[in-house]
């Protein structure tokens, strides 16, 4: 249906920047990571989704140099940050403090930003084109793509998956001394609400993830692997275009539902964020103190300016009135 991309990733975009404006101040680096990324994919989508609508055509080519390196980011960013939130659920069943501000970084921005630089080894040409779906990252289908892309991603959900067990299974274990764990001062007051569904979501995501790799990673292996022999071979055919555009009619139906899963993969975890952390507690504050700011700063403001505009109509009218 045209027009049904564009919405569902603006939509999705929507519903992720919601929970990271209600909170963007708990100053959780992976859970932000996750909506950050989430956000920046969703939007990233919507643009390509809009551009592309019913063509194929060969254009705006810095666009796409950037969307599709932030493709290939937000691949590995998601799991990486999932794993930073398991990490961090399960040192607080263990009643230690977070990871550390420079480790989670690097997880949730610092590994991303590298494999991005990576994927140019396998980066057979400069990008490929989809109709409706807009330009994705071209990749030399190799044992090196294997390495470099497809394992972190799928290692990082998997090791989240793990330590998110782990966690579950101490905090049974510890359903009474779970006060005394989340309230230290390194946990930031955490409520057991909150760290219920930062565990949950963590559990979700990782096990989404890893689901989403393995089917979407293993559907572009069908066709063989190639040999990458050397870095001028693989990139001989750089800068050109030839092959590397799909019209939907030229996409074998079983490959084109991949594609479509693959990318509705994206806004189906954005959902998932905003239906975890966009209606507890927290959230319910953040709207309230969004309804009295708005109440207070935009409204008053439009009743006092109203109100000067009805007093200098009344002053007008009594002049005319004495004229």
């Amino acid at each position: 249906m045209p027009g049904a991309l564009p919405a569902i990733a603006f939509v999705a975009f929507v519903l992720a920047v919601v929970p990271l404006l209600l909170h963007w101040r708990s100053g959780n680096v992976p859970l932000l990571s996750i909506i950050a990324w989430l956000a920046v994919s969703d939007l990233t989508y919507g643009i390509n989704a809009v551009l592309w609508e019913g063509n194929v055509d060969v254009k705006d080519l810095v666009w796409c140099d950037i969307a599709t390196k932030l493709k290939v980011g937000g691949d590995i960013a998601l799991p990486a940050s999932a794993l930073a939130l398991a990490l961090q659920v399960y040192r607080i069943t263990l009643q230690k403090g977070r990871l550390g501000l420079p480790l989670e970084l690097g997880l949730c921005v610092g590994f991303p930003i590298f494999v991005m630089a990576l994927h140019t080894i396998v980066q057979g040409h400069r990008f490929d084109i989809y109709e409706d779906f807009g330009c994705s990252p071209a990749i030399y289908v190799s044992v090196p793509s294997i390495i470099i892309l497809d394992a972190p991603p799928l290692v990082a959900a998997t090791s989240a998956l793990i330590f998110c067990s782990l966690a579950l299974i101490n905090f049974a274990r510890q359903r009474q001394a779970f006060t005394r764990m989340v309230k230290g001062t390194e946990n930031g007051g955490l409520s057991k609400s909150r760290y219920t569904r930062l565990m949950s979501l963590t559990f979700l995501l990782g096990l989404w993830n890893a689901l989403v790799i393995a089917l979407t990673r293993s559907s572009e292996y069908r066709g063989g692997l190639l040999p990458w022999t050397t870095w001028d071979d693989v990139h001989a055919d750089f800068g050109s275009f030839a092959g590397a555009q799909y019209p939907l009619s030229f996409i074998p139906r079983n490959l084109l539902g991949w594609l479509y899963f693959g990318w509705l993969s994206v806004p189906i975890s954005s959902l998932f964020v905003f239906g975890f952390f966009a209606f507890g507690r927290e959230a319910t504050s953040g709207y309230r103190a969004c309804t009295q700011w708005f109440g207070s700063s935009i409204l008053r403001r439009s009743d006092a300016s109203f109100g000067s505009l009805k007093s200098g109509s009344v002053q007008v009218h009594q002049t005319e009135a004495e004229v």
